[in-house]
């Protein structure tokens, strides 16, 4: 477990370990400021590919960043888009190809279909243009089940596309005059799939490019699609010790506590927000309540007796389970909260 306990990063102050909900386009679905600030949420990760395309760099420049367009004052973390772009070029919902110099692809905006070279220094300056605290290379994920010819490819180009990344941010930096304590950070991220020899290859190619913090890249299951608990430990050996290591797309409770124990300081993952959504709601040791299910139609409790978050404090699970069926937004917001809070709660009672 590392020692990290706490950063400052452009003048935000972060305790350790944290969780972040996702915020794709600049908002945590269903909730505003007040809610986000009662569930405790210090910081959020937004989508820099979905807020390129909408609402686009020039608005977002217009209003100095995401957070303050979204009137937020955590920290903001920006993936770098390359993961949602190869989903879509995977699931063939989109044209386009990987290539040696970045990802392109065909996107429509404004009723044109517009062709598009995704590379690491566009990735980079799109997410200068969104105002991030901490900043993401574009890196080149693969499936857990893709050969080793795969694996290798997207190793090579992850590190390739890492030193790219890296100058173009240095030349953002140089160019805006920012000075150490008012730039962002920016993040390499390992890559190698389920093979500890690549992991281990690319690690090392990273650690010398010096970033502020690693992300472990992939999905981190194995071949039958459980959890590799014994890779994502290792994963956390291979960077070091006094440079936070950021569990991208890591979130279920027992894969945080675990996390948290082998060394690992940020996570983030879309399960709360969207679990919350889909009637699945957190009690503590690794239960959930299913909230449509007829049982709790009368049900005159809380979710949680010993939640303190506001829909647990003012809400039954029987009115909660009438919101659901009648598909009210109202039960979209008061079961995010709780979802949040209980998420919150996990992480502070790890520090």
């Amino acid at each position: 477990m590392s020692g990290i306990t706490n950063l400052t990063i452009r003048g935000k102050s972060i305790d350790l370990p944290i969780f972040l909900p996702d915020a794709t386009l600049g908002v945590v679905r269903g909730l505003d400021k007040a809610d986000l600030d009662g569930c405790g949420i210090d910081a959020v990760v937004v989508n820099t590919f979905h807020l390129m395309i909408n609402p686009g760099m020039e608005r977002l420049q217009q209003f100095g960043g995401v957070s303050k367009f979204m009137n937020f004052e955590g920290l903001v973390v920006s993936d770098s888009g390359g993961f949602q772009i190869m989903s879509l070029l995977h699931q063939a919902k989109i044209k386009g190809k990987i290539l040696p110099d970045g990802l392109k692809f065909t996107w429509r905006i404004k009723g044109e279909d517009k062709t598009i070279l995704f590379t690491p220094e566009l990735s980079i300056q799109t997410q200068f243009a969104i105002n991030s605290d901490v900043m993401v290379v574009l890196d080149y994920f693969t499936d857990p089940k893709a050969s080793k010819l795969e694996q290798e490819r997207s190793v090579d180009l992850t590190l390739k596309w890492a030193r790219r990344s890296k100058d173009e941010f240095e030349r953002q930096i140089k160019q805006r005059k920012l000075s150490e304590a008012n730039r962002p950070w920016l993040m390499g991220v390992l890559q190698g799939g389920n093979n500890e020899k690549l992991r281990q290859a690319c690690s090392q190619e990273l650690v010398k490019m010096n970033f502020d913090l690693y992300g472990y890249g992939g999905w981190p299951i194995n071949e039958q699609g459980q959890f590799n608990n014994k890779l994502f430990k290792y994963n956390a050996s291979l960077t070091p010790d006094h440079k936070p290591r950021f569990a991208l797309g890591v979130g279920k409770p027992s894969d945080i506590t675990l996390g948290v124990k082998y060394g690992y300081h940020f996570f983030d993952c879309v399960l709360p927000t969207r679990d919350a959504r889909h009637g699945r709601l957190y009690l503590p040791k690794n239960k959930f309540l299913y909230i449509g299910r007829g049982v709790f139609a009368k049900d005159p409790k809380p979710i949680d007796n010993n939640c303190s978050c506001p829909t647990c404090q003012n809400y039954s699970r029987a009115y909660l389970h009438h919101l659901y069926k009648i598909k009210e937004t109202l039960y979209y917001r008061l079961a995010t909260i709780h979802n949040l809070t209980f998420y919150n709660s996990l992480v502070k009672s790890l520090r």
